[in-house]
């Protein structure tokens, strides 16, 4: 009755029960009624919790309700635009669903020419606000990626591929940050040295999942990470400007003072 859907009416048993089963079937979440107190809770409750693809859903839901009912104020609420979301996002879904192996054209950053494959799609990934998708090409193994915003032509064939049984997309970037995994970047603890109130934004926003916290100072923090140093993580370093500094490894540290010595150049 608090809810601006409620429209000054109760909600009817049936109708409860209509969106009750509407939550299962979409978010594949169940709704219980516990017999002796009569209320509902949510079954297991904690593998929710740490799955991110139904954290996604639900989030994204919520959102687009809230906007919906927001036409009224739309020129105060100011998004940023995914426009990779809106290319051919729906047919690598498809593809993954049935393992359908799709025939594509793809215009890299880098070339000026745009080339032709067939890849076997794995599974895809957002970051930075661009989709990405994983995969492999027919006759090779080693696992690629594509920006969809650089695909010129998507066409799904009818030829079929198998993923790998034991293939995990999370396992993949493990010890990642971004979208990179390469063979030269070998993970590696790395220990950084976070300034002022920069600490409280790493608290609230890891960089990567196995970073932790193991020293709190006035003016500074220590995190420990174990990744790989892609480009994605020197990029995500460098983002935080002045307020982070890399304590080791010395390899990294090295690689990170030549990019800001080329950097420098630019400006002094």
């Amino acid at each position: 009755m608090k809810s601006y859907l409620s429209d000054g009416r109760e909600l009817t048993r049936r109708t409860f029960h209509n969106h009750r089963n509407a939550i299962e079937e979409i978010f594949d979440m169940n709704i219980k009624c516990d017999s002796i107190t009569n209320e509902y809770y949510v079954e297991n409750i904690d593998e929710y919790k740490g799955n991110n693809f139904t954290k996604w859903l639900l989030n994204s839901f919520s959102i687009n309700n809230i906007l919906r009912d927001s036409i009224d104020i739309r020129e105060r609420i100011l998004l940023e635009r995914t426009p990779s979301a809106e290319i051919f996002l729906t047919e690598f879904i498809s593809s993954m669903r049935t393992n359908r192996v799709v025939k594509m054209a793809y215009h890299p950053f880098w070339k000026d020419e745009t080339f032709e494959i067939e890849f076997c799609p794995y599974f895809v990934k957002l970051f930075n606000k661009r989709w990405y998708v994983f995969g492999s090409t027919k006759n090779k193994s080693k696992i690629k990626v594509y920006s969809l915003d650089r695909i010129q032509k998507l066409t799904l064939t009818n030829k079929l591929f198998e993923l790998p049984t034991d293939f995990s997309p999370s396992e993949h970037l493990f010890n990642s940050i971004g979208i990179m995994k390469t063979d030269s970047d070998k993970p590696c603890e790395i220990i950084l040295k976070s300034y002022g109130n920069n600490s409280k934004y790493l608290r609230a926003l890891p960089l990567h999942h196995s970073q932790v916290e193991f020293e709190i100072h006035e003016t500074y923090s220590l995190f420990k990470l174990y990744l790989a140093p892609t480009d994605d993580f020197f990029q995500e370093v460098l983002s935080k400007r002045e307020y982070i500094e890399v304590i080791s490894p010395q390899s990294v540290k090295k690689k990170l003072a030549d990019i800001i010595q080329k950097l420098a150049k630019y400006y002094l």
